[in-house]
C-alpha cells in the first residue's frame, strides 16, 4: 500500500471535489428556453385577476387563453387555481426561470412576496437570492426581482409534451391530486419530478399541460 503525502492527497482532493462540481454545473446548465410555460397560480381571498395581471405583466386577454373554464374576468373564484402564460428562459446559462419584476408594497418582506404576491411559485430564500436589500431594509414601492422555476420538458422522459406547468403544491395535495386535476397519468408526472415528495405538501412540480 502506497501512502502519498499529504500535500498530494489535499490535491488529489481538490482535483476530485473540482471535478464533481463541474459535473453538476454542466448538468444543471441549459443552453435555449422555451417560449411559453405556465404557472399555476392559487387565487387567495383578495387577488383577483387584474392583480395577477399585474404582476405577471400580462393582459388580462392573453391569461383568459389558457382558462377556458373561466368565461370572464368577473368569474375567477377564490381558493381556486388560474394559469398563467409565461417565457421559460434559459437564466445565465445556468437554469429555466423566469424573473418578474415586482414593485414592493408597504410592509412587504421577502416571504410575504414569494408566498402571497406570487402564491408560493418561488420561496422566500429564492427572492432574497436576486435582490440587493437586506430582509430588513426592503424599501416601500421599489423595484425587485421575483424569479419563478419553469420546465421545458425532457424529451428523456416523453416526446408528448412541450409545454409545461410550473405547480406549487399546497397542504392536502399529492401525486394522486394533482393527476385528477391535471388529467395526467401519476406514473408520468412521477418521472418528470424524480425525488419530489408529494405526500409533503410542499415544494414546486412540472406538470405537463395542454396548449
Amino acid at each position: 500500500m502506497v501512502i502519498l503525502p499529504k500535500k498530494t492527497q489535499n490535491l488529489i482532493i481538490i482535483s476530485i471535489t473540482f471535478h464533481f462540481l463541474h459535473l453538476f454545473q454542466a448538468q444543471a446548465s441549459c443552453k435555449t428556453g422555451c417560449h411559453l410555460a405556465l404557472a399555476s397560480y392559487y387565487v387567495w381571498e383578495g387577488s383577483n385577476l387584474s392583480y395577477i395581471s399585474s404582476i405577471f405583466g400580462q393582459q388580462i386577454s392573453e391569461i383568459l387563453l389558457y382558462n377556458p373554464e373561466v368565461p370572464n374576468p368577473d368569474s375567477i373564484l377564490s381558493d381556486s387555481r388560474i394559469n398563467v402564460p409565461f417565457s421559460c428562459d434559459c437564466l445565465n446559462g445556468d437554469f429555466l426561470g423566469h424573473t418578474f419584476t415586482y414593485r414592493t408594497q408597504f410592509g412587504d418582506t421577502y416571504k410575504k412576496i414569494a408566498s402571497f404576491a406570487f402564491a408560493n411559485l418561488t420561496t422566500e430564500d429564492w427572492v432574497r437570492r436576486v435582490n440587493v436589500y437586506e430582509p430588513t431594509r426592503i424599501p416601500d414601492y421599489a423595484l425587485i426581482n421575483v424569479t419563478v422555476n419553469c420546465s421545458c420538458g425532457d424529451k428523456s422522459t416523453s416526446r408528448d409534451y412541450g409545454l409545461f406547468t410550473t405547480y406549487p403544491l399546497r397542504t392536502g395535495e399529492n401525486l394522486s391530486f394533482i393527476a385528477a386535476e391535471s388529467g395526467v397519468a401519476a406514473a408520468l408526472i412521477q418521472r418528470y419530478n424524480p425525488g419530489i415528495n408529494f405526500s409533503a405538501g410542499t415544494g414546486l412540480a412540472f406538470v405537463p399541460a395542454k396548449g
